[in-house]
């Protein structure tokens, strides 16, 4: 019997639309919910037309556990997310409700407050600090359903390469400060959060570490402390290699072959 979802820790989530993966991999009994977005939607070939349908059946497949689907458009009022979130939460029981971190207003934030007030499940996404991270806790918070803050992992050493480590960028963003031992890598921002969760004493939301690009970033991810580590098929699969497995499984099977013959 699968966990219920206030006990998600040390949990995979995977990170597609696609139905018949999503079988394949709940066959194994290793994933515990699903997270998708509108570029994996669009690669997995979900439409306008059908994009509902999907949704449907994707949450029908797994069985009340928790499938995050995000709001579409990031330039809508906060009345127009609402709405909009309401309608996904209306397709069915175990949806949560994807919504972006939006760094130039508290429009995101007012969204999630809102909808943790409707008893609406949020997933806040699109997060690379530790104080992204923070506030989005602070207003998921209040949500009584068991409710997301996910950390970009692969996004978040970019972020740092190419913006936070030059001081002519950050130079910009004066109030936003330099860079900062908490934010120089994800483990770091990882090992800070679940500290903050722990500290506040809350088990909600609980953590998702996305934008994995390689299996050894799931295993870091865990080390680190993530409670969720949300994973593409591709990276799942990945998780399963070894060599030198492969290795001795042909021999062990070889030996068995000569056995039969004595």
């Amino acid at each position: 019997m699968k966990k219920s979802t206030p006990q998600f820790n040390r949990s995979i989530f995977i990170d597609s639309s696609d139905l018949d993966t999503i079988k394949k991999w709940n066959r194994t009994g290793v994933i515990d919910g699903v997270t998708t977005n509108q570029v994996i939607m669009l690669a997995d070939g979900v439409s306008k037309s059908n994009y509902a349908k999907v949704i449907k059946a994707i949450c029908l497949e797994m069985k009340g556990m928790p499938v995050s689907v995000e709001l579409t458009d990031s330039s809508a009022s906060e009345k127009e997310m609402v709405t909009e979130a309401k309608k996904l939460n209306g397709l069915a029981s175990n949806i949560v409700v994807k919504v972006p971190l939006i760094p130039d207003t508290t429009k995101s934030l007012a969204v999630i407050y809102e909808l943790a007030k409707l008893n609406i499940a949020v997933n806040v996404t699109l997060m690379m600090t530790f104080e992204q991270m923070s506030l989005a806790i602070l207003a998921a918070r209040h949500c009584k359903r068991t409710s997301f803050v996910s950390l970009f992992w692969g996004r978040t050493i970019e972020d740092f390469a190419n913006y936070r480590s030059r001081s002519d960028f950050m130079a910009k963003f004066p109030r936003v400060g330099s860079e900062s031992e908490v934010n120089k890598d994800p483990k770091s921002i990882t090992e800070a959060i679940v500290s903050f969760l722990q500290e506040g004493n809350y088990n909600n939301p609980r953590l998702i570490v996305g934008s994995i690009r390689t299996a050894v970033m799931v295993g870091e991810a865990f080390a680190s402390g993530g409670h969720i580590v949300t994973v593409s098929p591709d990276v799942l699969q990945a998780m399963l290699f070894s060599q030198r497995t492969i290795e001795t499984m042909q021999q062990f099977d070889e030996a068995w072959i000569k056995m039969q013959k004595k």
